[in-house]
């Protein structure tokens, strides 16, 4: 919603969103091809906006545009992004390997950017007012500069620490559904594990609403889902500790005829 999103931030979490996939799979986003169509309400200084936004993610990723498309449009805005990466095939992560007995882990907090949107389409209706809302910034800036867990990515699959992974765009209900269905097996989810952000609780709360609401449903977190198996757990708990990795141990992988629980 360009009312509450500027063209800056519309070209990073564009950029952010294709470069998580790259994320999920552990591997080094390379290059990134823009297909943009504009419209005669775009100026040119929107559209250098826009670039200026896809370079700022790309360039923390190390990734380089290198071309795409461009064109006019009668409709509306539109654009798209696509992100080459690579990784030897052994460190590839997939949706389809996990087994039962896996440990599940999910990077980061949950919930936080659809927290975010609502701020902000809260806001739009407001005409501005309610700008000293404290630590609802964080929430807003999760929805609108989400980052890709890269490093996560890669040290997961470098140590061939996890046996599946997704990342978070749907929300976690909805993502580790992924998993299960490509792997053939079920997952059982502690709900009381599941990492919250005090400014969520907080928002959650004012609002009378269940903050693991917004931890299951809520999408475009772009944080990690991963799993892993048995004997790479205490890797994983030992990085954990050593604050190399901020991952949450919050369920584990079952056999398909259990369910989603």
């Amino acid at each position: 919603d360009l009312a509450c999103t500027t063209y800056r931030q519309l070209g990073y979490k564009a950029a952010m969103a294709n470069l998580s996939d790259i994320a999920a799979m552990g591997g080094i986003p390379r290059f990134v091809l823009i297909a943009l169509a504009v419209t005669s309400r775009q100026s040119p200084h929107d559209v250098e906006a826009l670039y200026a936004g896809v370079t700022a993610a790309c360039r923390t990723a190390g990734a380089a545009v290198v071309g795409g498309d461009t064109s006019a449009s009668r409709a509306g805005l539109f654009l798209s992004l696509a992100v080459l990466g690579e990784a030897p095939p052994k460190d590839v992560l997939r949706r389809s390997t996990a087994r039962p007995g896996d440990h599940l882990y999910v990077t980061g907090t949950l919930g936080d950017a659809q927290a975010g949107l609502e701020l902000l389409r809260r806001r739009k209706k407001q005409s501005g007012e309610g700008k000293g809302e404290g630590g609802m910034g964080y929430l807003i800036r999760r929805h609108l500069m989400p980052t890709a867990r890269l490093i996560e990515g890669r040290m997961l699959a470098e140590g061939r620490l996890a046996s599946a992974a997704i990342d978070l765009s749907d929300g976690l209900a909805g993502d580790v559904r992924h998993i299960c269905e490509e792997s053939r097996v079920g997952c059982l989810i502690d709900a009381r594990r599941l990492p919250l952000s005090a400014a969520l609780i907080a928002y959650a709360r004012a609002g009378r609403r269940d903050p693991l609401a917004y931890a299951l449903c809520g999408g475009e977190d772009y944080e990690l889902l991963f799993t892993v198996p048995p004997a790479k757990v205490p890797r994983v708990e030992g990085l954990i500790r050593r604050r190399l990795l901020r991952a949450t141990p919050i369920g584990s992988i079952t056999p398909a005829g259990r369910g989603l629980r």
